[in-house]
């Protein structure tokens, strides 16, 4: 299946659908057997930001400074959520709470009904990396080169890791530890508490 400009986003499978953002401005789903178009949405700008599918939405974000909630049968829009910078980063769902970073240095927690935002928390650059949650905490990385550590009920900043270079990689948790790569050429290992 080819679209009109370069993919950067990841493609999200689910009950044999493959959704997928393209630099040509628009979302797409495509049946997964046989690569036809099923629906596609249409955006102001580069869609680089990883869909997310839960309960029967799309999350995705999109260079025009806005995170979109589609439905995942129609495509139809059900809110946008403007933040004032690029959203490169892949929305996290956990909950009632979409979490997103922006470029426009912030990490925010979106009502997952209605994109109404619940807070937002600043950090010192803009956001590439997407928010990973366990254990009611938020992890994210900024190019400020810094790991993030943020109360995911409050955004409330519970800690701060310093890495050598900006961090544009997606935290993972795994057994209480955090893993995430670094400007510098680093892979690191944080402990979560």
């Amino acid at each position: 299946f080819e679209t009109g400009e370069a993919i950067m986003s990841s493609p999200t499978g689910v009950d044999g659908t493959v959704f997928v953002g393209s630099d040509d401005n628009h979302v797409y789903a495509l049946d997964a057997a046989s690569g036809d178009q099923q629906w596609r949405f249409e955006t102001d700008a580069d869609v680089e930001s990883s869909p997310t599918v839960v309960n029967g939405t799309v999350f995705v974000g999109s260079d025009d400074n806005h995170v979109y909630a589609l439905d995942a049968e129609t495509g139809e829009q059900q809110w946008s959520f403007g933040t004032g910078g690029s959203v490169f980063s892949s929305p996290t769902v956990v909950d009632d709470t979409v979490f997103v970073g922006s470029f426009n240095e912030n990490l925010y927690a979106v009502d997952v009904a209605t994109g109404g935002e619940q807070w937002a928390f600043e950090t010192g650059y803009g956001i590439r990396s997407s928010p990973t949650v366990s254990d009611g905490t938020v992890f994210v990385g900024s190019g400020d080169n810094n790991l993030y550590a943020v109360d995911a009920r409050t955004g409330e900043e519970q800690w701060t890791f310093e890495t050598g270079g900006s961090v544009r990689s997606s935290p993972t948790v795994v057994d209480g530890t955090i893993f995430v790569g670094g400007g510098d050429n680093s892979l690191y290992a944080v402990d979560a508490a």
